[in-house]
């Protein structure tokens, strides 16, 4: 995290009052693990108080205590964060190779509707580097209505994901995993910014690798102002984020804070001077009477917000009409990844910044969902939560969303007012400011810890995996193995299942059994393993009787149902006896036809037919 230093150093600050903000009482809050056993008319009050304004709407019960001290300082932290995101949206826009304004579309919409909406006083909604990366994936050579349907699909899913509580899948992604995809995600940005960072003229995105070669093998005409400026705007933002170091807090709290909001609005601060030395140079130099600059810019950009606009609509592309359904199917996997990397990141973000680590995973769901499908109303590209931008709201002292709504009218102005400035900023300077930006995220350092104990061989190779995929086949492709890979060692344990053998003595009982414990779950694919160790328990001692303990299963499917009585019956044919059940469930007595004894359960038998 970029503000890690500047994090721990103010800390110890006292933060003030703080607005309890989301948050349900505590006798009220249902255990979602007992649905089946929920009788209809809780499921209406369930489905009820979902729809109540004010748990969809958190705003409507904070803003009741909300003062004048609480006004100050998310003023303050809205501007700071402001700062910070301008610059950063302007350049993400560019990773997705769209025009800056959709990035400040993004950065405004996600901002002003998660005031609403959001839960977490810190979260800040708006492009990011992987949205960016994502989006650039999916629609790269498509009309920028592409974009825009992506936006507003990844929101649908999100909600969807909110209305049946399917936040639980973003488990399925392994920290490995994460670490993994970021982490090439980073590098792959940084490899993408490199043409621009020396004024390279964009080629055709073939992946990292050749992208990386197509730099390497251009070199020789690389332009020297876009590269001076580009490392010098490097080095500038490095020397930018250490310089609160200059005075420690214990020295002197205030020239440290004061230095500190420097190092916060570094990225603002090195735009604004790269354009202003831009427009002195262009205003300065003409050749021929036209005015030249020593370095690429970046171009017109569209002042203003769009105007309001339904995305489900059709688009023309080379004279042929393309259907919104049509341009659903094109986006293909990019309907579930976007949406579900999306809510990976702000719930963890939410998670990490909540202050007492409760989280209302469902309302952020919502929350996230409405800032896509609004801000594709908008135009706006596919946003979700920023961490790096997250902790400069914490470390500003936010103490209610409503912090967003400042950053959002600064967007706004930037949009209405400044847009005919951005033309001078030089593309070399938003390529430092993202590879400056993402080198945060690269998390290499995590192999040596995957290579120890108490880390399994499986999160090794899910890194390696995930990490490899994504630099050569994409990073969508590369989450998706990564996810396979780091599933492989729950699917060993609740597929193939574990067996333990013990000796035990039952109640009312002085005989010693053979216990045999299937761990987790008995499924069909692990009845073959539970039939063999039953069986050379069976062998090995035919005079003590088996037991089989229950109290360890937590699901049985009808192939393992069938083949525990076909095993039973084996049993008895070793003259074992029979094969007694204990710590079985209720439910699972009757669907396997159990009969009581006083040791345990056994299987019924059929009645001897009579001879008459």
């Amino acid at each position: 995290m970029e503000e890690a230093e500047e994090l721990r150093a103010l800390r110890q600050e006292p933060s003030g009052r703080r607005i309890t903000i989301g948050r349900e009482d505590p006798n009220d809050r249902k255990d979602d693990s007992h649905t089946t056993t929920t009788t209809t008319s809780t499921r209406w009050g369930t489905l009820l108080e979902g729809l109540d304004p004010k748990r969809r709407l958190p705003i409507l019960t904070w803003i009741r205590k909300y003062d004048g001290a609480d006004a100050l300082s998310d003023l303050i932290a809205g501007v700071t964060l402001g700062l910070t995101m301008i610059p950063q949206s302007i350049a993400y826009a560019t990773i997705a190779g769209l025009p800056s304004q959709y990035g400040l579309y993004a950065a405004f919409m996600g901002s002003l509707v998660y005031v609403f909406c959001g839960t977490v006083r810190e979260v800040s909604i708006g492009p990011t580097s992987l949205m960016s990366l994502l989006t650039l994936e999916y629609t790269a050579g498509r009309p920028v209505q592409y974009v825009i349907v992506l936006a507003f699909a990844a929101g649908l899913v999100e909600l969807a994901m909110g209305a049946f509580r399917l936040g639980f899948l973003v488990c399925f992604i392994s920290a490995p995993v994460t670490s993994a995809f970021t982490s090439a995600t980073a590098l792959i940005i940084i490899g993408a910014q490199l043409g621009n960072l020396l004024g390279l003229p964009r080629t055709v995105d073939g992946g990292f690798f050749a992208t990386v070669w197509s730099v390497l093998s251009r070199l020789a005409d690389s332009a020297t102002g876009d590269t001076l400026l580009g490392i010098g705007c490097i080095v500038l933002l490095l020397a930018l984020q250490y310089l609160p170091r200059l005075v420690p807090a214990t020295r002197s709290r205030p020239v440290h804070r004061a230095l500190w909001y420097v190092s916060l609005s570094r990225n603002a601060l090195v735009v604004l001077l790269s354009a202003l030395l831009a427009h002195h140079l262009v205003t300065s130099n003409t050749d021929g009477g036209k005015a030249t600059a020593p370095f690429r810019l970046s171009g017109r950009i569209e002042p203003g917000i769009p105007a309001f606009e339904w995305p489900v609509r059709d688009v023309t592309v080379n004279g042929t009409t393309v259907t919104f359904p049509q341009m659903l199917v094109e986006l293909g996997s990019g309907l579930v990844l976007v949406p579900l990397v999306a809510v990976l990141a702000n719930v963890a973000i939410a998670k990490a910044f909540a202050s007492d680590g409760v989280v209302d995973a469902t309302q952020e769901l919502f929350a996230l969902g409405l800032c896509n499908v609004i801000g594709s109303c908008f135009r706006a590209m596919p946003t979700t939560g920023a961490f790096t931008r997250s902790a400069v709201s914490h470390a500003s002292g936010v103490r209610t969303p409503l912090a967003g709504l400042y950053s959002a009218l600064l967007t706004l102005l930037a949009l209405g007012v400044l847009t005919p400035y951005f033309y001078y900023i030089p593309r070399a300077t938003l390529a430092a400011v993202l590879i400056a930006a993402v080198a945060s995220m690269l998390d290499l350092g995590i192999v040596r810890r995957l290579a120890r104990p108490p880390a399994l061989r499986t999160d090794l190779l899910a890194w390696t995996v995930c990490f490899a995929v994504c630099l050569v086949q994409g990073v969508e492709v590369g989450l998706l193995c990564g996810m396979a890979v780091s599933l492989l060692e729950p699917l060993r344990h609740w597929v193939g299942g574990s067996v333990s053998t013990s000796g035990m003595t039952l109640a009312d009982s002085a005989t010693v059994h053979r216990c045999i414990r299937p761990e987790v779950g008995l499924l069909y694919t692990g009845v073959d393993r539970l039939r063999t160790a039953v069986l050379a328990e069976a062998r090995r001692q035919p005079a003590l009787p088996l037991v089989l303990d229950c109290e360890r299963l937590v699901v049985l499917d009808y192939s393992a149902a069938r083949a525990l009585r076909e095993l039973a019956d084996e049993v008895a044919r070793y003259g074992a006896g029979p094969l007694v059940l204990v710590n079985v469930r209720p439910g699972w007595c009757r669907a396997l036809e159990l009969h009581q004894t006083d040791e345990g359960y056994v299987f019924k038998r059929p009645e001897p037919a009579s001879n008459g």
